[in-house]
């Protein structure tokens, strides 16, 4: 079972959908998907190995891949033993062997290297041959790393050192080049190995480089991320609040316009990249609905200011950290080209290592190198160009501080965050100062019912935790044109201030009180006109006329905040024979009802068992099927030896219903997974041989 366990947890793949068997775990383990899965998680050590296994003849010893890497023998053997745990190779008494599809992976020529020659050439041949082909090293520098094989007519044309005329006629005469057919010439293993010096183009470390850096007070770097985080959560707030007023609309090929993101951040006074990042995890986290024709904001989003600071910062850092999303790309926002499904690996990978090594500022180079050795699939230039800018991400979501990082940092990959460090999100406050030059002081961060109210009224002056607003005639309108009166903003800044409300905000708002409202702007989906007033007071006192909106706006008129179909259905309740017009008074007849637009839900998906005790259970399973079949075979043997002596035995089975039986009989013939037995009185019984438990001598 140990050894299934570590399978399943080197190989997580493997366990989802969870696999009915043990011999589906060993199907999917051996396909394509699975082996390259697998070979992504190797380190670079690791990888070295197992190619190097790939590049002996099959089967090959651990001594020759050591002695082919020119590599300490243990070291070898350890790896190539976690190699085999994870399924990649398995041994046999003739030595060890890959995976078919594994060797597949490596394609034709593993390590550039050609197989290895009927009639190898010594070092002091191949100095010599070297030292009289003079004009052939460029050839060999370009196929001694492989691939090993080159193109030239006629290859396999006799040529000796005196009639060669090129410097491949000089290599293929002095044996430093083979012919493989008539147009193929191939560097020789030896040969490309001995002119290395070694079977990789650098060393490659067993164990992880080091990662160095600088150290920085934790103090410093602990509040300096703890204000980051908070700014953080302000700015998303702030900026997916604003969407409501700007409600910017999607391009046809996704995301939203450069000129609307522009538009996003002078309003609130934030840089462009910044006003993405805040776009890009808002609607990663689902706070907001990326959908034609706008941006939405959900119900999520309001779930989520009701949390604390805390809780919303930690939403928006693991957010961060697992969408497959590249936010700071140079394409639209929330467009197609940030697609990377790459990102969450190489963003987790960083954390991990970052986790490790806490309140340190790490070198860039040395942090390439690691990561470069834990995943040789990750090329040196694309990491030198996505680990600075990961760096940049992960100071301003407040992971990092002054480039260190901080115990926030492991809150990233869902672990709690420490107790010392939660007391830096203090609680958001419900209160601000207002003063006579009509701005509002929020001394910490608000709450986001609070904040968003007070946005509304107000123009924000300063960002941060701590932030100025402004009331101006402007704002104060906004306000009122969102449906609050003047008693609603006294009532409420009464209620929300600290210092009461001063006389020159009183008077502002009853000068944009006693002129707002003027003239009246409204909404009606349906209209009624009646001559006679008897009937439309009979109407407007009809049970459900307030359920359908229906009000008097001028003598024998009515509107009704429904569609025209439901105010004909209704006036038909209450006895009246209504005729339905068009715009322009025509009659015409009633609409048809109108129909939601049906979604269709996502599948759900399920979380993949626990590697252990999927083991233990597969484990199980196949001791219950071996237990089964050992018991079968047992039965069938003393039912034979009964059968050939003619003696009766006491028989355990399950009979038809299911219940167990015990007697004793005479095994007659046994054929075909049937029995067919002789009881003591009454007639032959058939029983299949899977439904027998035991077959025991009379008297044991």
């Amino acid at each position: 079972m140990a050894g299934v366990r570590t399978l399943l947890r080197h190989r997580p793949d493997l366990a989802a959908p969870r696999p009915a068997d043990l011999g589906e775990v060993a199907v999917r383990a051996a396909t394509v998907s699975s082996v390259h899965r697998a070979l992504d998680r190797l380190n670079a050590w690791q990888h070295l190995v197992l190619e190097a296994v790939a590049a002996q003849p099959d089967p090959t010893r651990t001594e020759d891949v050591a002695a082919l890497l020119g590599a300490d023998p243990e070291a070898v053997a350890t790896t190539i033993d976690l190699l085999a745990d994870q399924a990649l190779l398995w041994r046999s008494a003739a030595g060890l062997h890959l995976v078919r599809q594994v060797r597949a992976e490596f394609e034709l020529w593993p390590g550039g290297l050609a197989a290895p020659s009927t009639e190898p050439l010594t070092a002091a041949e191949i100095d010599a041959a070297v030292a009289a082909a003079p004009h052939g090293g460029e050839v060999l520098r370009r196929l001694c790393w492989g691939p090993p094989t080159g193109t030239v007519r006629n290859a396999d044309r006799p040529v000796s050192a005196d009639s060669a005329s090129t410097p491949v006629e000089e290599l293929l005469a002095h044996r430093l080049l083979r012919a493989v057919d008539h147009e193929t010439v191939i560097l020789p293993r030896e040969v490309a190995l001995h002119l290395r010096g070694g079977f990789a183009p650098e060393p490659v470390p067993v164990t992880a480089p080091e990662l160095t850096g600088q150290r920085r007070p934790a103090k410093v770097i602990e509040h300096t991320a703890a204000g980051a985080a908070n700014e953080f959560v302000h700015d998303v707030e702030s900026v997916l609040t604003e969407l409501e007023g700007l409600r910017p609309g999607l391009l046809r090929t996704g995301g939203i316009s450069i000129r609307d993101l522009g538009a996003l951040g002078r309003r609130l006074g934030l840089a462009e990249s910044r006003v993405r990042l805040c776009l890009e995890i808002g609607t990663a986290a689902g706070l907001v609905l990326a959908a034609v024709p706008a941006l939405q904001l959900t119900t999520a989003f309001d779930r989520w200011l009701t949390r604390s600071t805390l809780d919303r910062w930690q939403l928006l850092a693991t957010t961060w950290v697992d969408t497959p999303r590249w936010y700071l790309t140079e394409g639209h926002c929330l467009g197609p080209s940030g697609e990377a499904p790459w990102a969450p690996a190489l963003r987790r990978r960083l954390l991990r290592n970052l986790v490790k090594h806490p309140l340190q500022v790490p070198d860039p180079d040395s942090l390439i190198a690691l990561l470069r050795w834990q995943h040789p699939g990750w090329s040196a230039d694309s990491l030198a160009v996505r680990v600075p800018q990961l760096m940049t991400e992960a100071s301003l979501v407040g992971l990092l501080g002054m480039g260190a990082v901080s115990g926030l940092a492991a809150a990233g990959l869902g672990e709690p965050v420490p107790e010392h460090l939660t007391e830096l999100f203090p609680a958001p406050l419900d209160s601000v100062l207002l003063q006579a030059d009509l701005t509002a002081v929020a001394p910490g961060p608000l709450a986001g019912r609070v904040a968003a109210e007070l946005r509304l009224f107000a123009e924000q002056e300063s960002r941060g935790v701590g932030a100025v607003y402004r009331f101006t005639a402007a704002s104060v309108r906004r306000g009122f044109d969102a449906g609050r009166s003047a008693e609603d903003l006294e009532q409420w800044l009464a209620t929300h201030s600290s210092t009461g409300v001063p006389q020159p905000l009183r008077y502002l708002i009853a000068d944009v009180a006693r002129r707002h409202g003027t003239v009246r702007v409204g909404q009606a989906t349906a209209y009624v006109r009646i001559d006679d007033e008897a009937v439309l007071s009979r109407i407007l006192a009809q049970p459900g006329a307030d359920g359908l909106g229906l009000r008097r706006i001028a003598p024998g008129v009515l509107v009704a905040a429904v569609e025209p179909g439901e105010v004909v259905e209704f006036l038909h309740g209450a006895g009246l024979a209504p005729g339905a017009e068009d715009a322009f008074g025509r009659l015409v007849r009633a609409p048809a009802p109108p129909r939601a637009t049906a979604r269709r839900t996502a599948p759900v998906q399920r979380p993949p068992a626990d590697p252990t005790a999927l083991a233990e259970d597969l484990v199980a399973q196949a001791e219950a099927v071996r237990e089964r079949t050992r018991n079968s075979r047992t039965v069938q043997e003393e039912l034979a030896a009964a059968v050939a002596a003619r003696t009766p035995v006491r028989v355990d089975f399950v009979a038809d219903d299911g219940t167990p039986v015990s007697r004793t009989l005479t095994p007659l013939v046994v054929a075909a997974g049937m029995t067919r037995m002789q009881p003591a009185d009454g007639p032959t019984l058939a029983i299949p041989i899977a439904r027998i438990r035991s077959v025991r001598p009379i008297g044991a």
